[in-house]
């Protein structure tokens, strides 16, 4: 299941309450983004018992969906919710995110397993298989790491306490600055402000660039994609889908870049262990070392295609569609201003 849409049912056998409604554009910033919130809280307990049982891989991407979702909301709609409430709840969603990234890895390793070995001359796809059975246990011991933690006071007094901030109805003389902005202006503001960074962070990219960088553009990119999503329904539909679409073609290039960039760095890890072994067959090291280099192969071969992926993003006429739909009128605009501060470049990573 894709990461861009939300969650509408689950393999887990549990159906979420109804979702909020979708937040109207001149409702106060922290009333709407605590809709948003509860709609992703639903989501991640509507999966739980799924990844607790561990028998359709999809609940645990959907859980880390709305895991991210959180984190990103928490981060990028700034300023509706005091200081401390944000200190309070971002750590522990990041500890959230921490103990489901590897069960996840590992899976998305054993699913695409088969289309590894498929890239191996013949010769030595019957030899790579002790690599499935290392990481068949690896996966394993990782997702009952994850099952004790879910089952943990830590993670319980976490959910409760964000669903009892969430039900508990806004102040009335509240004292985060954006609280009372009517959340169409908080979200034209960060939504431009991102694009605006990922045009400059995707510009700066050559062919000397190191792979860092495009990492960084592809969590730029996935910061503006969950923003775009929080707040479609306020704008015209058959104007925000393009920049989606568009959005959705950069992110595929990045996504399969990260991807490839991830396995070679867990393949390399491996590799080292299973020298170590001394039950793993020459043959098999010999067949990890050609999938090696098949996926640096590939990964070179990525890497050219940037200005192919990124031009048309970056072309004049979606910068024009981000402009006309995005940009703050003249008396917004200090909203925009006051994304720069020293603490969003904390949040967001390096400054581009």
């Amino acid at each position: 299941m894709s990461d861009d849409n939300f969650v509408e049912s689950t393999a887990s056998g549990y159906e979420p309450p109804d979702a909020p409604a979708a937040p109207e554009p001149t409702q106060r910033g922290d009333a709407a983004t605590k809709a948003i919130l509860l709609r992703l809280l639903d989501e991640l307990t509507a999966n739980e018992i799924g990844v607790l049982q561990n028998e359709d891989t999809e609940c645990l991407h959907d859980f880390r969906i709305a895991v991210r979702r959180t984190r990103s909301a928490l981060g990028q709609i700034k300023g509706v919710f005091p200081d401390r409430t944000v200190q309070r709840f971002a750590p522990r969603f990041a500890w959230l995110g921490q103990i489901t990234s590897q069960p996840r890895d590992f899976d998305v390793y054993l699913l695409g397993f088969d289309q590894l070995k498929s890239e191996l001359a013949e010769p030595f796809r019957d030899s790579i298989e002790p690599l499935r059975g290392f990481l068949e246990n690896q996966c394993n011991h990782a997702h009952g790491e994850l099952t004790r933690q879910i089952h943990s006071a830590r993670f319980r007094s976490l959910l409760a306490d964000w669903r009892k901030f969430l039900l508990t109805p806004c102040p009335k003389k509240p004292i985060a600055p954006r609280a009372l902005i009517p959340i169409k202006q908080i979200a034209d503001a960060r939504i431009w402000k991102l694009f605006r960074r990922a045009i400059k962070q995707g510009s700066a990219i050559s062919k000397q660039t190191p792979a860092e960088n495009i990492h960084e553009l592809r969590k730029i990119c996935k910061k503006l994609r969950y923003m775009l999503e929080f707040f479609r329904e306020h704008y015209p539909a058959h104007d925000i889908e393009k920049p989606i679409k568009q959005l959705k073609k950069l992110q595929n290039y990045l996504g399969d870049f990260q991807d490839v960039h991830a396995r070679i760095d867990l393949l390399r890890g491996i590799s080292h262990q299973m020298r170590k072994d001394t039950s793993v067959h020459t043959d098999a090291l010999l067949a990890l070392g050609g999938l090696l280099a098949t996926l640096d192969h590939h990964q070179t071969k990525l890497r050219k295609q940037f200005p192919k992926h990124f031009g048309p993003f970056a072309s004049t006429r979606n910068r024009e569609r981000f402009r006309a739909l995005f940009k703050p009128l003249a008396d917004n605009a200090v909203l925009v201003q006051k994304e720069a501060q020293p603490s969003d470049i904390k949040n967001d990573g390096p400054a581009v």
